[in-house]
């Protein structure tokens, strides 16, 4: 009897734990930038595609290569809504910029990345510039997960379009 009552508290211990993990992830999700899964960051783009959401993906790897390019060798792109040569080149390097698998395709985990980077409040304030500005927007509209200031603490809320 004395097992089966240890089998059942250690049971319980590792409900109670993986609540208490499932309710952190999900509150963090709330707190930063990354991917809805809707809009464009529900589909893949890749050389080749032409969209308005390819066109939000180099307005967003604009705005982060214009605060951070120079760790990654990253440069300016025409926003012309098609993948071609010059947009997987900055999506490659971005990818490896951030630690992910290089292959030139915009998905789910690169998503999330750009997500994260161009929905930072700090590419949000009109301070920030046009090409801060256009990325922010870009996530937006994309349907990422975006950082807007308020008056309190932390001075961000997380907001999302779709």
């Amino acid at each position: 009897m004395g097992r089966i009552k240890r089998l059942i508290a250690g049971g319980a211990l590792a409900v109670s734990l993986a609540g208490a993990g499932m309710i952190i992830p999900a509150s963090s999700a709330e707190a930063y930038s990354g991917t809805s899964g809707q809009g464009c960051t529900a589909y893949q783009y890749s050389r080749g595609g032409y969209a308005s959401c390819i066109g939000n993906i180099q307005r967003m790897l604009n705005g982060i290569n214009y605060q951070y390019g120079r760790s990654y060798g990253g440069y300016g792109l025409t926003v012309d809504n098609s993948f071609g040569p010059a947009t997987d080149t900055q999506a490659r390097r971005f990818q490896g910029w951030v630690g992910l698998s290089t292959d030139g395709v915009v998905g789910k985990t690169t998503w999330n990345r750009l997500c994260f980077y161009a929905g930072q409040v700090n590419f949000y304030y009109s301070s920030s510039g046009a090409t801060k500005n256009g990325a922010w927007q870009a996530a937006y509209n994309a349907g990422c997960y975006v950082e807007v200031p308020t008056s309190t603490y932390p001075y961000y809320r997380t907001i999302k379009r779709y």
